[in-house]
């Protein structure tokens, strides 16, 4: 069943890419259309092209002329709207209020914080003003003990730490006992160790030396396959050290990537190939349901939403710095 339904998500995934490419091939970067894509499959979101279209051109209808969401990042965000809320119009208002109190709470206005105001889009109204403190609260933990590590791309993961039931200092610590473990079992110091260390305090269950240790599994499997590792998978590292039968599904996981990285639309990004591949996999396992993910004692719904966080900050930065190299602002 589950070979079947990764099939299945993987020709979706290369139909989405197909129809966002001929659509919009000159005003987006593949990486943000491969993104996009993933979005809609792993939220089993139907795509509508014409609908999603209509969600962009909205968003740079009502934004200010200088605004970000006047760039490619509108279509990022036209997805996220699309793919988790009924009402993606109406919504898009709220999202804009919601970014406007996280740069209330000192956050800069740039593409991250919103990023980080699309993952707080599920928070209740009542309680929004609440999590957008602790979100800066813990964003400020992370800085205190990671000063020249900690900048904006790491307003999404805070956000998302945010809506847990523990308190921010408590959040923060667990983060840092990570760090710190994750280092001693070898891997490699920097942001994206952090990056990894987020995704690992999601959950509360394990202690930091255990889920160390299958991150460690992890690492070791995928070095001895094709697919060594790289600093900026530790992300995808932690989502996948939560699947029960990590061995197995490291088997599926290669066999995703390997047809993406085979296929001509795909090919000519082997870390985004990478990444999607987690996303595809991680989704699909959503798919079967609960007694498939005995492992996880977190939902892998939170789990996608991270790792679209991550992936989104990423692609957004390398974007970024491509634009700036080619002399755009």
């Amino acid at each position: 069943m589950q070979e079947r339904l990764i099939k299945e998500k993987m020709e979706a995934y290369k139909d989405i890419y197909s129809q966002l490419y001929s659509a919009l091939k000159w005003k987006a970067d593949k990486r943000t259309l491969m993104l996009i894509a993933g979005m809609y499959v792993s939220t089993s979101k139907e795509f509508h092209l014409k609908r999603y279209l209509d969600i962009a051109d909205y968003i740079k209808d009502n934004v200010g002329a200088f605004s970000y969401l006047k760039s490619t990042q509108r279509f990022s965000i036209a997805a996220t709207l699309d793919t988790t809320t009924d009402d993606p119009k109406t919504s898009f208002h709220r999202f804009i209020a919601i970014y406007e109190k996280l740069i209330e709470n000192g956050f800069s206005r740039n593409a991250y914080s919103y990023i980080s105001a699309g993952t707080l889009l599920k928070v209740e109204p009542m309680r929004i003003d609440e999590i957008v403190q602790k979100t800066g609260d813990i964003y400020k933990g992370m800085k205190r003990h990671h000063f020249f590590l900690t900048n904006s791309g790491d307003y999404p993961l805070a956000s998302i730490l945010a809506q847990c039931e523990k308190d921010s200092e408590k959040i923060v610590s667990n983060v840092e006992e990570y760090y710190q473990v994750l280092q001693e079992k070898g891997f490699s110091t920097g942001n994206d160790l952090q990056f990894l260390s987020h995704i690992l305090a999601l959950n509360s269950e394990y202690r930091p030396d255990e889920k160390a240790e299958h991150c460690l599994e992890i690492k070791e499997l995928l070095d001895n396959s094709k697919q060594k590792t790289k600093r900026v998978y530790y992300p995808y590292i932690g989502m996948l050290s939560f699947l029960e039968n990590r061995e197995s599904e490291i088997n599926s996981l290669l066999m995703i990537n390997e047809d993406l990285n085979r296929d001509k639309l795909f090919k000519w990004n082997k870390e985004i190939n990478f990444m999607m591949s987690v996303l595809l996999l991680m989704s699909a396992m959503t798919a079967i349901g609960d007694a498939a993910r005995t492992g996880l004692s977190i939902s892998i719904e939170t789990l996608i939403q991270a790792q679209q966080a991550a992936m989104t900050a990423s692609i957004t930065a390398a974007t970024v710095a491509a634009s700036s190299s080619n002399g755009n602002t």
